[in-house]
């Protein structure tokens, strides 16, 4: 029995290793395949491509470098609170004409111009959203952003605008992981490397037609789609942050903006810029700042041609001992004993009428110098009506006053 186990456990041992050099044998051959097979053709950025700072786009009219230079330049010199100051300026500095457009005017736009509809407008009505289209068709070129301002535009050109969380968990292709994966990438038919675009990689546009004929994406989402109609072509951006004055000069943001308009007349349809904090004070305030400097000059004015009379400081001591001598005179009225003893009895009888202590009677009923400050001669003032207050005689009640308890 013992031999007969034996046996059958090396031939179960053998089995394993016929099975495991036989796997082994499977996948060498394998990778040998693939290592003879070519290399996938993906648009990776090429091996050439530095990144973003590199000199890129070198057959446009416009480099990345150059573009990216002028856009620096011009920002040190522009200082202005609308966000869109530095893309005007960038856009006149190739010959641009640039003027400032509102939602509820599109019908008075000029018709050979490219418009711009960028973030913070109000919702465009479907009416609104069908003029638009209606001028793209005739030749127009539209940039938009596809936000909730848009819906009504988007949902017509087949895009539906959307959060890059709610694509899902599932992995992207080999072809959407590029070397800088946060960038939105833009790769055109004349050069090898793309332009390298800062999109707020938060949105996504979903083609639901796919009827885009060039679009621009990151590794996670895309953020530009070109979308023709009629003799015109509508471009739809996820955000328009990169072209405010803090990101034109970042990365393409401003080669983007030359790529798309060339020279020709722009119309920038955005809310009217914030104003400076001392205008907005002033239109907020300025009636109720006006109304008060009016009445501070009308009481200066009364002030000066009729100035109150000073009081005399002369006759402050004379007013101080009248009080004193009819605070006496009450005192010795209701107290005629107190008249033969000494001041302490006085002052002591006096504070238990008034409440006060009996320094602060002492201080009220000593001789007044010569010269007092007007804090002084109030603080004695306020002293001696209370005392007075004291020792005063009661009213007599009539007879009204009895009907009422005391």
């Amino acid at each position: 029995m013992r031999s007969v186990d034996r046996l059958s456990v090396r031939s179960r041992c053998r089995g394993i290793g016929v099975r495991l050099g036989a796997a082994v044998w499977a996948l060498t051959l394998s990778l040998a395949c693939l290592a003879q097979q070519e290399p996938l053709s993906c648009p990776l950025p090429p091996q050439t491509d530095s990144g973003p700072a590199s000199l890129r786009l070198t057959h446009q009219g416009l480099d990345s470098r150059t573009a990216r230079q002028l856009a620096t330049q011009l920002a040190a010199t522009t200082h202005s609170t609308d966000p869109q100051a530095l893309a005007a300026a960038y856009l006149q500095h190739f010959g641009s004409r640039v003027q400032r457009g509102q939602p509820e005017q599109l019908a008075e736009l000029p018709p050979q111009d490219v418009r711009f509809w960028l973030a913070g407008n109000p919702p465009l009505a479907e009416a609104q959203a069908q003029a638009l289209l209606d001028w793209v068709e005739a030749g127009g070129r539209l940039v938009a952003v596809a936000d909730d301002s848009t819906l009504a535009l988007s949902a017509t050109l087949g895009v539906r605008p959307m959060a890059t969380r709610e694509l899902g968990g599932a992995a992207p292709p080999i072809m959407a992981l590029p070397l800088w994966p946060n960038l939105t990438q833009l790769y055109l038919a004349e050069d090898d490397a793309p332009a390298y675009l800062g999109f707020d990689d938060s949105r996504h546009l979903f083609d639901v037609g796919d009827q885009a004929v060039a679009w621009a994406s990151s590794a996670s989402a895309t953020h530009m789609l070109m979308l023709p109609w009629g003799d015109g072509s509508v471009t739809l951006l996820s955000d328009s942050d990169l072209w405010s004055n803090a990101h034109l000069a970042q990365y393409d943001n401003a080669w983007l903006l030359w790529y798309l308009t060339q020279g020709a007349p722009v119309t920038l349809i955005a809310p009217a810029p914030p104003l400076p904090l001392w205008l907005d004070a002033l239109q907020r305030y300025g009636l109720a700042l006006g109304l008060l400097t009016l009445a501070a000059g009308i009481w200066l004015r009364r002030r000066r041609q009729n100035p109150a009379p000073r009081r005399d400081a002369q006759r402050w001591p004379e007013l101080i001992a009248t009080l004193q001598r009819d605070i006496q005179r009450e005192v010795h009225r209701r107290r005629p004993e107190l008249a033969d003893q000494g001041v302490a009895e006085r002052w002591q009888y006096l504070a238990r009428l008034s409440g006060l202590s009996t320094r602060a009677v002492g201080e009220a009923m000593r001789p007044s110098p010569a010269r007092l400050s007007a804090r002084d001669f109030t603080r004695r003032i306020v002293q001696l009506r209370l005392l007075h207050l004291a020792v005063r005689p009661p009213l007599p009640r009539t007879s009204d006053d009895r009907q009422f308890p005391s």
